[in-house]
């Protein structure tokens, strides 16, 4: 079961609308999810200049009116820099690696940050990480396991692979939680401070012999938009798995992909197929799982991978619904979608 509240229309003015996601996690199991919310930001306001490269990959953002963070502390607890409505990086977010008090370094590239310039709207938000949305001794959602040894091991937390080229691919990473902390598989590392970044979708894997749990993601609603980056490669389909991030369910026409992001197909004979979007189903139960259902875009519209392709523009995705974007063969070096909200959070 999902469902979606948020604050009266007369409170909307005087504060970010907030809201929750019920997400029922069977046994035997892997149930595709995200959070389409972020916690309280920190700080919202302006840029005070460009952002200027401090090294490979790290470039420096100054703020205005003076925000005067102490040391330490938006990296003692992961924080990204979010932009929801800036004209050339609007739904982008960048994560912080260090800030002195008026000012933040963050991961980015020359070709990602660009059009990102003074006096552009941004936040600073705490980032999600697996402690923060699951605190080891309080949480409910996965059952904890008994120690690091298989025979002890209970649910787990995955999450799909981001580097690897191709098709079909396994999840990545793979983790999971006792009474008092978060573990990722294989290293036996501490993982309390990994982060679950916007629009990332992740499997909440339950055993067969365990009771179905619940996850309820909570706080402030993503009102601006959401950029996501869809690897492509030359040599053939390359697939990314990714979330819409949206505490409201939404048709296909509502998804903003169309090209470059989403390229259509000319028609719907198999040998003229571009893009695909893959769906799942939460409700079936099933570990490793295969899209539900397979839809593509052609000029009309879209249009569903089945017999006499179905008009499909009407089909809703559940909401925060984990999807897997197969991109065609391209000689790009990736496209962005930017996704746009369906709803109004805005006060009447």
């Amino acid at each position: 079961m999902s469902g979606i509240t948020s604050l009266p229309a007369e409170t909307v003015s005087r504060t970010n609308p907030v809201g929750y996601v019920s997400f029922s996690c069977p046994a035997g199991s892997d149930t595709i999810v995200s959070v389409p919310f972020y916690p309280t930001p920190r700080w919202r306001g302006k840029l005070s200049a460009a952002p200027s490269q401090e090294s490979d990959g790290t470039f420096r953002l100054t703020f205005s009116g003076n925000p005067a963070f102490q040391a330490n502390e938006l990296i003692g607890k992961p924080h990204y820099v979010y932009c929801p409505d800036s004209v050339g990086a609007a739904g982008k977010f960048f994560v912080i690696t260090a800030h002195g008090a008026n000012s933040a370094n963050v991961l980015a590239t020359a070709e990602g940050i660009t059009g990102l310039a003074n006096g552009d709207a941004v936040r600073v938000v705490p980032a999600w990480t697996l402690n923060s949305l699951f605190p080891p001794a309080t949480q409910s959602t996965f059952h904890a396991s008994g120690g690091n040894l298989l025979s002890q091991r209970k649910s787990e937390l995955l999450f799909f692979d981001e580097s690897t080229e191709g098709q079909g691919l396994a999840p990545r990473r793979r983790f999971f939680v006792t009474t008092t902390a978060w573990i990722e598989a294989g290293s036996y590392a501490p993982a309390e401070n990994v982060i679950v970044l916007p629009g990332q979708a992740f499997a909440i894997r339950h055993p067969a012999d365990v009771e179905t749990t619940t996850f309820l993601p909570f706080q402030e609603v993503f009102s601006g938009k959401l950029t996501k980056e869809l690897r492509t490669r030359p040599g053939g389909g390359q697939d990314t798995m990714l979330a819409m991030p949206r505490p409201v369910s939404a048709k296909l026409s509502e998804l903003s992909l169309s090209n470059p992001a989403f390229v259509e197909s000319p028609t719907t004979a198999p040998g003229d197929r571009k893009d695909q979007l893959m769906v799942f189903d939460n409700a079936t139960a099933a570990i490793n799982k295969l899209p539900s259902a397979v839809y593509f875009r052609i000029p009309a519209g879209w249009v569903k991978d089945a017999p006499g392709c179905p008009s499909s523009d009407s089909i809703s995705l559940e909401p925060a619904a984990g999807v897997l974007i197969r991109k065609a063969a391209s000689a790009n070096n990736g496209v962005t979608w930017v996704n746009s909200p369906n709803y109004n959070t805005s006060a009447p």
